[in-house]
């Protein structure tokens, strides 16, 4: 009796050594595969990240070399020659009746453009594909909206969620102001997600994204499907284009010098009397 006892006492003893020893390899196991998921998500992410080379910092910004450029990107327009790895923005974008997004969109901008290049700004007009690493003192992608309701209207403006250069929403809070002053259409409270993971501002996944020290910018200027909002991008892109031409105008960073004070002018002496020569 007493033998029968005790080896059933080693048996059951014996069986919960095991069951630990079994338990710590799996715990072994797991941790093995965990470390081995994680290794998989940095090779990953290191041949997702384009951008070569660290991400400069805020501290780090200067402004380009040269005269005061801005980059207006027409949304949508040209997307057809999107290269592969933008293949999904080729045949996307909305449109009223005949009229594709993109074609509102290049009237803004041309008509934006105009008047900043008339004011003394270099201006690059961009398709939908923006050239590698774009560098400029203000990029601005111009978009409209559409809905499945004709009730919805306003213009909304959005920084980078990732904004390399922490100047990005300082510009996108004059913009608003601007566009709104000059439009008189409603501004909507909330940028979209895509608005701030805007491609062309995801230098860490595409080759053709801006370089990270341009500051950017992106606004819907409004909604092809709503009545009041297509007398504005429709009927009247000229005011569209003045609330970003007085945006490029106000910001700081994009501001122009003030022009000299003129002085007496040759061969005039101050009080107006002619000199004799």
């Amino acid at each position: 009796m007493k033998l029968t006892v005790l080896t059933a006492a080693v048996v059951l003893f014996a069986g919960f050594e095991g069951a630990g020893v079994g338990s710590a390899a799996a715990q072994e196991q797991r941790a093995t595969e965990r470390d081995a998921a994680a290794s998989e998500r940095w090779r990953r992410w290191r041949d997702y990240n384009r951008y070569p080379g660290p991400i400069p910092t805020p501290e780090e910004w200067e402004a380009p070399a040269g005269p005061i450029r801005i980059g207006l990107q027409v949304g949508h327009w040209r997307a057809s020659e999107a290269p592969n790895e933008l293949r999904r923005i080729r045949y996307n974008g909305t449109r009223w009746r005949e009229t594709a997004e993109w074609e509102a969109n290049l009237a803004i901008a041309r008509l934006a453009g105009a008047e900043l290049e008339a004011l003394g700004y270099e201006v690059d007009l961009l398709p939908a594909v923006v050239p590698p690493g774009y560098r400029a003192h203000l990029f601005i992608s111009i978009h409209a909206d559409g809905s499945d309701s004709p009730a919805a209207s306003g213009y909304r403006v959005s920084a980078p969620r990732r904004d390399a250069t922490g100047r990005a929403e300082a510009a996108a809070r004059v913009l608003r102001e601007t566009y709104g002053a000059a439009t008189g259409l409603r501004q909507l409270p909330v940028s979209t997600r895509r608005m701030r993971n805007y491609y062309a501002f995801n230098y860490r996944r595409y080759e053709h994204a801006l370089h990270p020290m341009t500051i950017a910018l992106i606004i819907e200027t409004g909604f092809m499907t709503n009545a009041r909002d297509r007398e504005i991008i429709l009927d009247a892109p000229e005011r569209a284009a003045r609330g970003i031409v007085e945006a490029v105008k106000a910001f700081p960073i994009t501001r122009l010098p003030a022009a000299p004070t003129p002085g007496p002018q040759d061969g005039q002496r101050q009080d107006g009397q002619r000199q004799d020569r």
